[in-house]
């Protein structure tokens, strides 16, 4: 599916915010909700994807049904739904809108939330501990 440019600008917005949220749902929630300026960057970043979700056309929100476009256009009225909605939106924005800019240079580097973490194989120890020798 090609994407217009007035679109491809929008989903750069989105996906660019909803890193940002899911980065911030990454760490321990209390930690998050405890501290007023995380709180505080969650709400603008999804206000700013809300704003950017706003700017797609209706065409492509309707053909990405993965995402759930009503419960990002809501607007959260506690930290703790706050909480849940970024939990849940920002990694299935990621997963559901990230294809559509394949090949674009601007998308990159962008985080994807389906891709295998590659975990450091941790060494085998070869040695034989010492054995302790009686003092007499």
């Amino acid at each position: 599916m090609a994407v217009s440019a007035r679109d491809k600008k929008a989903l750069l917005t989105l996906l660019e915010q909803a890193q940002l949220v899911y980065l911030l749902t990454r760490l321990p929630k209390k930690q998050v909700l405890d501290d007023p300026k995380d709180v505080a960057r969650l709400e603008e970043s999804l206000a700013a994807m809300r704003a950017a979700a706003r700017d797609l056309s209706a065409s492509l929100r309707e053909t990405h049904t993965g995402v759930q476009w009503d419960e990002l256009a809501a607007k959260p009225d506690s930290p703790d739904l706050l909480w849940r909605r970024a939990k849940r939106l920002g990694p299935q924005v990621l997963r559901q809108l990230r294809p559509l800019l394949a090949g674009e240079p601007e998308a990159a580097f962008m985080l994807d939330p389906t891709a295998d973490v590659a975990t450091k194989a941790k060494a085998v120890k070869t040695a034989t501990p010492r054995s302790r020798t009686k003092r007499e």
